[in-house]
């Protein structure tokens, strides 16, 4: 196989494997922790609670700290299991297993491990460990990139898929590694 043809292999695999290294590094399922698990830690400017909603809004410079990844968003709203929803024999409240849906809105950013994603929304289900992340895409790992209309990962198989449309087709930047110096 000559240069060319294992370059275009590498572009044809590459954003199946950035998009999966990505999802594993900082959207760890949220049980999964390290053993120095500090727990996880939300700052923001306000937060509110509203129970008839099920729901814990954090809005203005929100900033999420955890052991495997760190998130900065505009708004994150946390969506919680009506009582009706919650297993009775969940083992603590204020688990996983309380959560329906987190969202994060404006400006999101998450980070982990050298790797990045940003969109304008980012939607994850615990349930299915399904991430979609909207408006504007990107998972961006050193030079590499992956782009699309929208990029969802489940955590859950480790699979992964970038949709395009016709304002907005799949995108990948592929940077190889040029050890030798020849530039070929």
């Amino acid at each position: 196989m000559n240069r060319i043809q294992a370059i275009t292999m590498h572009c044809r695999f590459f954003p199946y494997i950035l998009v999966c290294v990505l999802a594993a590094l900082f959207l760890y399922p949220a049980g999964i922790q390290a053993e120095n698990d500090k727990g996880t830690e939300i700052t923001s400017r306000d937060m509110t609670f509203k129970g008839a909603e099920n729901l814990i809004v954090f809005s203005g410079d929100v900033y999420v700290r955890r052991p495997d990844f760190e998130l900065w968003s505009d708004k994150l709203y946390v969506y919680l299991r009506s009582d009706a929803d919650m297993d009775e024999t969940a083992p603590e409240a204020g688990e996983d297993d309380d959560i329906e849906k987190i969202v994060a809105r404006g400006q999101v950013r998450i980070q982990g491990e050298g790797r990045e994603g940003r969109s304008g929304l980012l939607t994850y289900y615990p349930d299915t460990e399904i991430v979609e992340l909207e408006q504007d895409p990107r998972l961006i790992e050193g030079k590499n990139s992956v782009e699309g209309e929208k990029i969802v990962l489940n955590l859950k198989d480790n699979t992964s898929r970038v949709y395009g449309s016709e304002e907005r087709r799949v995108r990948v930047i592929f940077h190889s590694d040029d050890s030798d110096g020849d530039g070929q």
